[in-house]
């Protein structure tokens, strides 16, 4: 083998070398579920976990019938397994800018926060994940 064809060798090996290997991704669950205020369902916002271990958090968008599901590294992956602060975010508008959607309620600032957020849910590694939040005012 000459030297020109060793190095393109070491080259070649020195950039699969990571091939395979597992990334840094967190195991995740799928999540869904439903977020209310005073038992009405919210209308717009998102959902956000925050795992309580650290990693990237989950986020939802919530449909007019106050459902959501959540993904975290790709579509509908779900939230990372572990316990999570949960945190909502109520949008007034559409998310075009265009319209705005029947009013939405004023949710209490402490549940909009990651630091102060009182709200929590549990993300199991099997079977189902559904959370059902009921914010009380």
């Amino acid at each position: 083998m000459n030297i020109r064809s060793g190095l393109l060798l070491l080259l070649v090996l020195f950039l699969c070398s990571g091939c395979g290997q597992p990334d840094d991704r967190q195991p995740t669950a799928r999540v869904s579920g439903t977020i209310a205020l005073d038992g009405q369902p919210l209308t717009a916002g998102n959902i956000m976990f925050f795992p309580d271990s650290g990693g990237k958090h989950a986020v939802g968008m919530i449909g007019t019938d106050g459902a959501f599901h959540l993904s975290t590294y790709e579509s509908g992956d779900g939230a990372v397994v572990g316990k999570h602060k949960v945190v909502i975010q109520v949008s007034h508008g559409s998310p075009d800018g265009t319209a705005v959607p029947q009013k939405t309620p004023q949710i209490p600032v402490k549940f909009t926060q990651r630091g102060t957020t009182t709200l929590t849910a549990e993300v199991k590694a099997e079977g189902e994940n559904n959370v059902n939040l009921n914010i009380m005012p």
